[in-house]
């Protein structure tokens, strides 16, 4: 469908489309640039880009390869620049497999979240600390290869004998999947964040870094005061009493 011609060339209602997508893409690349501080690469990038066009229309296609070559090797640079930024991007995709909680019936669910609460408190009891992580729907395949792999069902008195420090899988993290223990003593992700509370100590910023960078529901039991909290899709911890993490881990598996 045209809609009026600028000179001899048509401009049709396809060709409008198609500069307002452009439009909006190219606006929100650079104002994702801006919120990482990288303003300067990504116009330095789009200019490059305009000019290696207009010297391919010009027909200097020796200057119009060389710019070419140039933004490839300056999309390496972007992309390096970004690598950490786009790792968690595509951490933070769901997983295409099937998750193993959608399987559990409410019944089974009740079940597990009551195990965990009893493996809790038997933890708070011995003065035990612990970092529990319970598998959302994007896979913890590197986590779980990180540690000793041991397919047990979900009981609480399995995690105070995992965590008990005499135990050789009580340093790391459990990983649970749907309504097995699968993996314990695994290595989580930590951050270095200066603006954490001072009390908080590797397990707690460990659960921190997990819950930035998967949809996964982590349970951190401190060894020093006994207090337990969760992280999930948040930067920061929150503390919560026995029976509201019971409906914290059932509204987990269920939503």
């Amino acid at each position: 469908m045209e809609l009026f011609r600028l000179g001899l060339i048509p401009f049709t209602l396809q060709d409008l489309i198609d500069i307002l997508l452009l439009s909006l893409l190219l606006y929100a690349m650079l104002r994702w640039f801006y919120r990482l501080n990288l303003l300067g690469l990504a116009l330095l990038f789009v200019a490059v880009l305009v000019s290696q066009g207009i010297l391919h229309l010009v027909e200097l296609n020796s200057s119009a390869y060389f710019l070419k070559n140039a933004l490839l090797w300056l999309g390496v640079l972007i992309a390096f620049v970004l690598s950490s930024d786009i790792r968690r991007f595509l951490q933070g995709l769901p997983s295409l497999s099937l998750f193993r909680k959608q399987l559990l019936s409410e019944a089974e669910v009740e079940k597990i979240a009551e195990e965990i609460v009893s493996g809790l408190n038997a933890l708070v009891h011995h003065q035990l600390g612990a970092l529990i992580v319970i598998e959302g729907n994007q896979e913890l395949t590197r986590i779980i290869q990180s540690g000793i792999p041991v397919q047990m069902p979900v009981e609480g008195r399995l995690l105070l004998m995992i965590f008990e420090k005499k135990s050789p899988l009580h340093d790391g993290a459990v990983v649970i999947r749907g309504d097995k223990i699968i993996a314990a003593r695994c290595v989580l992700p930590t951050t270095d964040a200066s603006d954490l509370p001072r009390n908080y100590g590797q397990r707690h910023r460990s659960a921190i870094a997990t819950a930035q960078q998967t949809d996964a529901f982590i349970l951190v039991v401190s060894e020093e005061t006994g207090l337990i909290s969760i992280a999930e899709r948040e930067n920061k911890l929150e503390r919560f009493n026995l029976p509201s993490i019971k409906q914290e881990i059932i509204k987990f598996y269920l939503r």
